[in-house]
């Protein structure tokens, strides 16, 4: 009889692990899928960057930049619907010397081993909701169109010290 309920459960294991499977596959999609309502993106643009290096002005937006004043990484001109709910980003006038400071440090000293690059800010519908100067990766682009925030996550390159260190000063070389 041992040997009878052995042999079957053999045979109903393989079924019921494909039907786990399929179960875990259908749950996963639908987290997936339910998750990314709200997140956006970036679609790059030789002539967003362009823009920035010739130092335009988009009327009808905010701009900020990631980081230091004095080692931004990122400059944005986000649509004045919107703000961004990060500590990381300062709002700036656009009208002053300080956007062309911002856009020449972004492009003069790019995160090692990137190159400044421009591209259009877009919601999770394809809205365009703004424009982006940088040289490091976006992570995640979040849009709450109820609040009118956006929260965006990046590459965080002023947590590595040069050389590929971690922390500050540690002494910690990291082989590439």
């Amino acid at each position: 009889m041992l040997i009878c309920c052995w042999a079957r459960s053999g045979e109903y294991g393989t079924d019921l692990r494909a039907i786990f499977v399929l179960l875990s596959l259908c749950g996963l999609l639908l987290c997936i899928g339910c998750s990314g309502a709200n997140y956006g993106g970036l679609r790059r643009d030789r002539q967003v960057a362009r823009a920035f290096e010739v130092y335009q002005i988009y009327p009808q937006h905010r701009y900020y930049y990631l980081h230091l004043e004095n080692n931004p990484f990122a400059v944005i001109a986000l649509h004045n619907r919107f703000t961004v709910s990060d500590k990381q980003w300062t709002e700036f006038d656009p009208q002053t010397e300080k956007l062309e400071k911002l856009v020449d440090l972004v492009k003069q000293f790019p995160a090692d081993p990137y190159i400044a690059y421009g591209a259009y800010l877009k919601d999770s519908s394809g809205n365009q909701i703004g424009y982006w100067y940088s040289s490091i990766h976006l992570r995640t682009l979040r849009v709450d169109h109820e609040s009118k925030r956006v929260t965006i996550y990046t590459d965080t390159p002023w947590l590595r010290d040069r050389g590929r260190r971690i922390g500050s000063g540690s002494g910690i070389l990291l082989d590439r």
